[in-house]
């Protein structure tokens, strides 16, 4: 019976702790990239810009417009319906293929009744290397998924879906993976990204 009395309290404050660790993590100002100030990128000489667009919701249900801006020298952008880059169950992705880097983006639903700040308790607790970015106006968190780093942005005000961004080391990138989020075309593009709820 002593035991039960010493331990009880013990586990209540490890599971205050950890919960107290939960909230600082979501409260702390989110840095760009991952607190690696990536260098300015040069304005691209074939700036284009990419679109993709999906529903979201049933009943209240929303179209979502994201777009965002890219060099089109360097990389090629496209909205595709098979040969992923990596599995999703979605319909549909937006897909943007470089020499350094590619990535795949797509939408996520949440569970119901729960809405980003959910997401993200669930993804601090399940990858220790998850972080919060910021790319201009772009907040979100960031995490390691094997080989590749994963983002999850907010989709706009929509309350049904977020942003799901899986980003791949390409053939002509020498440095870690780690480092990509700095990369200056990526965070451009991230930085350009915009998004659109049409009720």
């Amino acid at each position: 019976m002593k035991k039960w009395k010493v331990l009880t309290p013990l586990a209540l404050a490890a599971a205050g702790a950890a919960a107290a660790g939960v909230y600082t993590l979501l409260k702390k100002e989110p840095q760009e990239s991952g607190g690696v100030s990536p260098a300015p990128a040069a304005a691209p000489k074939n700036q284009k810009t990419g679109s993709y667009s999906f529903i979201s919701g049933y009943k209240d249900a929303a179209t979502v417009d994201v777009s965002l801006d890219y060099d089109a020298d360097k990389y090629d952008f496209a909205v595709i319906s098979e040969e992923f880059l990596i599995y999703t169950s979605d319909s549909h992705a937006a897909v943007l293929r470089g020499e350094d880097f590619s990535f795949q983006l797509e939408y996520a639903g949440y569970y119901q009744g729960e809405g980003f700040e959910d997401l993200i308790r669930q993804v601090s607790e399940k990858y220790q290397d998850f972080a919060p970015v910021a790319y201009g106006e772009n907040t979100g968190v960031q995490y390691a998924a094997g080989d590749n780093i994963c983002f999850c942005f907010p989709a706009g005000s929509d309350p049904y879906s977020y942003l799901l961004l899986t980003l791949f080391k390409g053939p002509g990138y020498d440095d870690p993976i780690d480092t990509l989020p700095a990369h200056p075309d990526f965070a451009a593009i991230l930085r350009s990204m915009r998004v659109n709820v049409r009720r």
